[in-house]
C-alpha cells in the first residue's frame, strides 16, 4: 500500500515513520510520502492560500496547489506503473472515521491524504476528491494529526505488520465481535486490591471463556455505544407485531371491534419484514374478517399478484390471522415467553420506558417481545395494563398540537425507533 499526504508540515510525519509498528510497516507493505504543499505554491513566494471571497477572519487554502500536488502524485504513480491514488480530503465536515473505513482504504493500493490548515479548503478542491473523512465533532488546527491517525488505522491491517496476524480479528468494531466494543482483559496478578480475575477466564474452557467473552461485548456494547448496536443490527431477541382489532376505543372511549383493511395488511406486512420482524399477526374475533385477511394473503403470496409484484409476496408471508390475543400468545409459547410491549396513550405516564433504553433491551437475550398496535383510537387500557414495556407516545413537531397519525404510520415510526441500523440524533422524539 502506498500512501502519499499532501501537507504543509511533511517534518511532522518523520517521527511516526521511524517508530514502532509504523515503522515495521515502511520497511514492508506501506510505503509513504509526505508532498510538501507549498512545493506547487503560486508565485515568488509560494503562495498557497488567499483571504476568503464575502470577507472573515483566518486565511483559506487555495484550490490550485493542491489540485497540482494531486496531479503530480498521480503522474509519478503512473510512470512507475502504479495506480493512480484515492483521494481523501481530511476534514470536520467528513464522514466519520471508522474501522469499516479504515478497512476499505487498507484495500486501496494507493491513497493520498490531503492535510487541511488555516480556515480550511477552497470548496472547489472538494470536486477533485473521492472520499471526506473526519476524525470527529472537534476541530485541529490541521489535518496532520488526523493523517496519522488514518495512516495508524489502516496499515495495521495490512498483512505482515502486526506480529500476531489474528490480533486484529477481535479487537473493538471488528467483525469478529459484530462491530461492538472488546470483551474486558486481564493478565497477572489474579487478584489486586481486592479485584480478581473472573474464574471462567482461568477454568480452562475455552467454550466457557467464549460465552463469557460475547456476553461482555454485548453489555458493553449496549451500555457505552447503542449507537454501534444499531449500526451493526445488533438485535438479540425475536420480535412480533401484532394490529388489534378487538378490544380497542372508539373516538369516544367506547371498547369496540374495528374493521380490517387492506392498506393496513399491506403496509404493516411491509415494516414488519423491513426490520427484522418474524411476524405480523392480524387479530380480530370476526370469522369473516379473518377470512378476508387469509384471501388477501393468498393472492399476493400463491395467486396472480405474486406474479405481478413478487417483493410484495415476502411481506404478505409474514402474515398470521388469529381469533383473539391469547391465541397469539399461546401460539409463541405461552405468557411466560414472551413480553408484551405497547405504546403509551399519553406522556403523563409515568412508567413508560424511553426508546433508548428500550434499544438497550433488544440487544440483551430475552423473552421474545410482541409489540402490540391498537386499530381504531388507540388499544383498550386492559392491554396497556398487561404489557411489561409501555413505549413513550410519539410526537410530532413540538409546535405542531396535531397527533393523530395512523396506525400505518406509528408502527413504522416505532420499528424504526427500536431496530434502524442508523445513527440518531441525541433523543427521540
Amino acid at each position: 500500500m502506498r500512501v502519499s499526504i499532501v501537507t504543509l508540515f511533511p517534518e511532522l510525519f518523520e517521527p511516526l515513520l521511524r517508530t514502532s509498528m509504523i515503522g515495521r510497516a515502511t520497511e514492508g507493505p506501506l510505503e509513504v510520502e509526505a508532498v510538501d504543499l507549498r512545493t506547487f505554491g503560486l508565485g515568488k513566494h509560494r503562495s498557497v492560500d488567499d483571504t476568503p471571497y464575502g470577507g472573515g477572519s483566518g486565511m483559506v487554502l487555495r484550490v490550485e496547489p493542491i489540485v497540482a500536488a494531486l496531479e503530480a502524485i498521480d503522474e509519478r504513480a503512473q510512470a512507475a506503473g502504479k495506480p493512480p491514488a484515492h483521494r481523501v480530503l481530511l476534514t470536520p465536515q467528513g464522514q466519520p472515521f471508522n474501522q469499516a473505513t479504515a478497512q476499505a482504504l487498507a484495500a486501496e493500493p494507493h491513497v493520498a491524504l490531503i492535510c487541511g490548515r488555516y480556515e480550511g479548503f477552497d470548496e472547489r478542491v472538494r470536486s477533485f476528491v473521492h472520499r471526506e473523512v473526519s476524525l470527529g465533532d472537534f476541530v485541529m488546527t490541521g489535518g496532520e494529526v488526523a493523517a496519522m491517525a488514518v495512516i495508524e488505522a489502516t496499515s495495521r491491517l495490512l498483512p505482515g505488520v502486526l506480529g500476531n496476524e489474528t490480533s486484529s480479528h477481535s479487537e473493538s468494531f471488528s467483525d469478529a465481535l459484530e462491530g461492538g466494543l472488546e470483551y474486558p482483559q486481564y493478565t497477572r496478578p489474579a487478584e489486586f486490591r481486592g479485584q480478581a480475575v473472573p474464574e471462567v477466564l482461568s477454568s480452562g474452557n475455552h467454550a466457557h471463556v467464549d460465552a463469557w467473552r460475547k456476553a461482555r461485548v454485548r453489555e458493553r456494547t449496549s451500555a457505552r455505544r447503542p449507537d454501534l448496536v444499531r449500526e451493526s443490527g445488533g438485535v438479540a431477541r425475536k420480535i412480533d407485531v401484532a394490529l388489534v382489532h378487538h378490544p380497542v376505543l372508539d373516538r369516544d372511549g367506547g371498547i369496540v371491534t374495528t374493521a380490517m383493511t387492506n392498506l393496513d395488511l399491506h403496509d404493516i406486512s411491509r415494516s414488519t419484514v423491513a426490520y427484522g420482524g418474524e411476524a405480523l399477526w392480524i387479530v380480530h374475533p370476526i370469522e369473516a374478517q379473518r377470512e378476508l385477511a387469509r384471501r388477501i394473503q393468498a393472492h399476493w403470496v400463491e395467486g396472480s399478484g405474486k406474479r405481478r409484484i413478487p417483493d410484495r409476496a415476502t411481506a404478505l408471508e409474514r402474515v398470521r390471522v388469529a381469533s383473539s390475543l391469547e391465541e397469539v400468545i399461546a401460539e409463541l409459547g405461552g405468557r411466560d415467553a414472551i413480553e408484551i410491549w405497547t405504546t403509551a396513550a399519553n406522556a403523563r405516564d409515568r412508567t413508560v420506558v424511553t426508546y433508548e433504553d428500550a434499544r438497550k433491551r433488544l440487544t440483551s437475550p430475552g423473552k421474545r417481545v410482541l409489540l402490540l398496535f391498537g386499530t381504531g383510537w388507540g388499544l383498550a387500557q386492559t392491554l396497556h395494563e398487561e404489557a411489561e414495556v409501555r413505549l413513550e407516545p410519539i410526537a410530532g413537531a413540538p409546535a405542531s398540537t396535531y397527533n393523530h397519525l395512523s396506525v400505518r404510520a406509528a408502527c413504522a415510526i416505532t420499528l424504526d425507533r427500536l431496530i434502524a441500523a442508523r445513527p440518531r440524533d441525541k433523543g427521540d422524539r
